[in-house]
């Protein structure tokens, strides 16, 4: 439930502080402040380390071109937090904060900028919401759409945008609290906020605001809309803006009216226009917008500024006290000066944040229509900018090669006439560095001490059983997560995932459980730990020096390591017997393991997929070792590629890099068990990858060959089981080509059974049969139903004998020019027209149904030859000429 509602004169920072300061040490997960000027110094002194150390992503976002900070002062930003700039056709003004953890979120909305000034000396006015997460006021509704609404109508870097969705998507409460129904949250995105406020006539209007509009705008149109009886103003000459003629002659329709003169002191900077209906209620809308046109009564798209405000009930009025002038003495009190301000011919910068770790992604507000240069410095200085490329004409964005580590200013630059123009610094930022801090957890992990190296399992047989014990007990240990819908699945535009951080996420989960050197065997692609990478530790600044990257260290990505079995030579070579005996039963437990299901029978209820991989890609170390000297380890593959294939829970928990990770291990594995056999074969072993191809083909399809072939093992003995890069391609080209074909798989089994087979009009002819062609027919039409389930009718040719069978699921029509005779057979689950004819010798098959000439056929070939659309009859009578 709701806890805590309430209005306050305190800032963002008091909540911050508040959340530290909790008994049930809660963490924070998001931090996210918007304002219009802002001093990203402040924040970095008295924000910054406290919401980093509770754990949070930081999340700034301002208006273009007014901070008060100085870029050489900034030396966090890009690093510890993320920031950017918010560009509309007005000023972007709205003031917000948003404390968010695992099961409750805190809402500020007022008037103080993210400045030292706004959150601590001016007098402000917020209104502060804590609740929790599963039910809470409608006003974290109203904010969390705005939140997803805001980057449709106002410029904000890609990557802010995707946190104020995620934001948005996780502090929407599942139930609402209609005991605050009448607290909203509005801006003026696409309706002006005066459309908010009320048309019946009311008792009182007050209004204060540090600016009003030079002609009083805004407040004519207020008291004409509202009809006020009486109207108060209150004014603050030695701060502010605004003209005291112009507000007397807006409130003349009022029948009464009062003006208040604020004395010098701590300036007035809270906004609020209030009223009192005839019933005696009082309510109000207070936030960010001043009342001036751009503010109150224009939209955000159509050119006023981007505002947010709170409406609510007034427990006692917010209007402050002051000195009463006389009319006349208000006519000559005049404050400020209306100034129309030019931006910058300099494109406006959005942001700029690194992508892939490798490429710098630089964003503007409008694409460029001349000469742009972007210019980079590692700490803002004067003399330290450099020039690092010019933004293609007519383009928004720009992409540069990343050359420094993560950090610094951005700056665009154009010359105007002959002078040089730059524009607001933005600052480097690494989306994936910012994100909140992960927890280290007591979840189960392989191994009680050191983590297993993969080096020593393989040869270390004492070892390799203490893993395997581990591998079991950790199968007790785990449970799938459960699934659980997307927070935004209901609500349109909200998108809770960012990709690169899940799959940071999930490579440290998996390093964490199966230790480092294991997880490369499942992930032997990931790039090396760039500089300031944390584990589960975290630093306040988030930059460690004393790392470095492999290719800092002069290592070459490509080359093996210690870590890589297949560099230390043959595995097997310093094995005895009864060693490689227990290894292969280690492989077999290693498989039931992982495709056992943990909970129930459910496959939903398999262990998690890193487990399912990292015991995929052992079994066929093992075997690229020759550990086998028969077929003993094919059943074991075929339930490890039932165990890859992607169940419910596997879909909700991987990242989109780990998939490409599981259909490459998942095509290596098929692609293995092809070796040797017959897909669609009537072997054994054709009908355990007969069986993995049925699970496994679609998925297979996505495979990223390129992905894929990297995993493949060099054959490491004379025994060993490996599958070559042309097998393995051209079982990703089957699963792919079997999408479109219906027939791929079919033609793929008459290719391995080395038949030459085309289909001409629906009937398929076999050529250049050497043997019997009863068989060869029998053996097209065989495959062809069990691969697509669908009747099949072909001819093959021997010399002067042609054959024709054709058969549904109940019936098989065998025509033989050497007889002249139709023969018709029964057939079942287990009596095909392969195994009919495969025990006749040559001759026809026995147990026909019905014998008949040629000329005269059974009903049987009408039938079929319907459902096929093929003319049976007329076939067989060119057989027998």
């Amino acid at each position: 439930m709701t806890d805590e509602l309430q209005w306050s004169f305190r800032s963002p920072l008091s909540l911050l502080e508040r959340w530290r300061d909790r008994f049930d040490g809660a963490r924070l997960r998001e931090f996210l402040v918007t304002g219009y000027t802002l001093d990203l110094g402040f924040l970095e002194r008295f924000a910054v380390p406290t919401a980093r150390a509770l754990g949070a992503r930081i999340t700034v976002l301002a208006d273009a071109g007014q901070a008060v900070h100085d870029a050489v002062d900034v030396r966090r930003a890009g690093l510890a937090y993320q920031h950017g700039h918010a560009v509309s056709r007005g000023a972007f003004h709205p003031k917000l904060a948003v404390l968010l953890g695992d099961d409750d979120v805190w809402v500020a909305v007022g008037s103080g900028n993210p400045t030292a000034s706004g959150w601590g000396h001016n007098r402000e006015v917020w209104l502060t919401a804590r609740s929790r997460l599963g039910c809470g006021p409608r006003l974290l509704h109203d904010v969390a759409d705005w939140l997803v609404d805001l980057p449709t109508v106002v410029a904000v870097p890609s990557w802010i945008a995707l946190t104020l969705r995620e934001v948005a998507g996780r502090m929407h409460p599942v139930e609402v609290d209609e005991g605050w129904s009448q607290v909203r949250v509005v801006g003026n995105l696409h309706g002006s906020l005066l459309g908010h406020l009320p048309t019946d006539a009311v008792a009182e209007l007050r209004l204060a605001a540090p600016f009003y509009d030079p002609q009083a705008a805004a407040v004519r149109a207020l008291v004409d809309r509202m009809k006020p009886h009486a109207v108060r103003v209150a004014v603050q000459p030695a701060f502010g803006r605004f003209e005291g003629g112009a507000l007397l002659r807006a409130t003349e329709p009022a029948v009464e009216r009062e003006f208040r003169v604020l004395a010098a002191g701590p300036p007035l900077h809270g906004k609020v226009v209030e009223w009192t209906t005839p019933a005696g209620a009082t309510h109000g809308l207070t936030g960010s917008a001043n009342i001036t046109a751009a503010a109150l009564l224009r939209s955000t798209e159509h050119g006023g500024n981007c505002e947010l405000a709170v409406l609510a009930p007034h427990p006692v009025s917010l209007l402050p006290e002051g000195e009463e002038p006389s009319e006349a003495a208000m006519a000559q009190l005049r404050a400020g000066q209306s100034t129309s301000v030019t931006g910058s011919p300099a494109p406006v910068l959005l942001g700029c944040a690194v992508v892939d770790g490798t490429t710098l992604l630089v964003e503007l507000a409008a694409p460029v229509t001349g000469r742009v240069v972007v210019e980079t410095s590692p700490s803002g200085e004067p003399g330290t900018w450099q020039a690092i490329g010019v933004i293609p004409v007519g383009q928004a964005t720009a992409r540069f090669v990343l050359t420094e580590v993560t950090g610094g200013a951005v700056r665009t630059v154009v010359e105007v006439g002959g002078v040089r123009v730059e524009s607001a610094a933005v600052f480097v930022t690494d989306p994936s560095r910012c994100r909140p801090v992960r927890d280290a957890d007591d979840a189960p992990r392989l191994g009680r001490g050191t983590p297993y190296e993969a080096i020593e399992v393989f040869t270390d047989p004492a070892l390799a059983a203490r893993f395997t014990a581990d591998l079991e007990r950790l199968m007790l240990l785990v449970t799938p997560r459960p699934r659980t819908p997307s927070a935004s699945s209901d609500r349109q535009g909200v998108d809770v995932r960012t990709d690169s951080d899940c799959w940071r996420d999930y490579l440290e989960d998996s390093d964490r459980v199966l230790g480092p050197d294991l997880s490369r065997l499942v992930f032997p692609r990931r790039r090396p730990p760039t500089v300031g990478d944390r584990r589960s530790s975290f630093v306040v600044d988030d930059v460690r020096e004393d790392e470095a990257t492999e290719e800092e260290a002069g290592i070459a990505p490509d080359a093996p390591t210690g870590d890589d079995p297949s560099a230390d030579g043959n595995l097997l070579d310093r094995l005895t017997a009864s060693e490689r005996a227990r290894y292969r039963d280690f492989a077999t437990r290693w498989a039931e393991a992982v495709s056992t299901p943990t909970v129930d029978s459910d496959h939903g209820s398999l262990p998690p997929m890193h487990l399912r991989m990292l015991a995929a890609s052992m079994y066929l170390t093992l075997l690229a070792e020759g550990m086998w000297r028969d077929d003993g380890w094919r059943t074991d593959l075929r339930w490890l590629a039932w165990a890859l294939v992607p169940d419910d829970n596997a879909l909700d928990e991987l990242p989109a890099e780990a998939f490409a990770h599981l259909y490459a291990w998942l095509a290596l594995v098929v692609a293995t068990l092809r070796e040797g056999a017959r897909l669609h074969g009537s072997q054994d072993a054709d009908a355990l990858v007969t069986a993995a191809w049925r699970d496994a083909a679609e998925w297979v399809a996505e495979t990223d060959l390129a992905l894929a072939e990297a995993l493949l093992l060099p054959a490491g003995h004379l025994f060993a089981v490996v599958a070559s890069a042309s097998a393995l391609r051209e079982t990703v080209e089957l699963a792919r080509g079997a999408k479109d074909d219906s027939y791929a798989e079919a033609r793929s089994a008459f290719a391995d059974a080395g038949l030459a087979v085309r289909l001409e009009e629906g009937v398929w002819r076999v050529d250049g049969v050497t043997g019997n062609p009863q068989r060869a027919a029998a053996d097209v039409v065989t495959t062809v139903r069990r691969v697509s389930g669908r009747a099949a009718v072909a001819v093959a040719c021997a010399g002067s004998r042609a054959v024709l069978v054709a058969c549904d699921d109940r019936i098989m029509l065998l025509a033989d020019s050497r007889t002249a005779m139709w023969s018709v057979y029964e057939l079942s689950s287990v009596r095909t027209p392969l195994s009919l004819v495969a025990g006749a010798a040559g001759g026809l098959p026995s147990g026909a149904r019905a014998r008949r000439p040629l000329r005269t056929p059974p009903p049987q070939v009408s039938e079929l030859s319907q459902l096929l659309s093929v003319d049976l009859a007329a076939m067989a009578a060119a057989l027998k000429s």
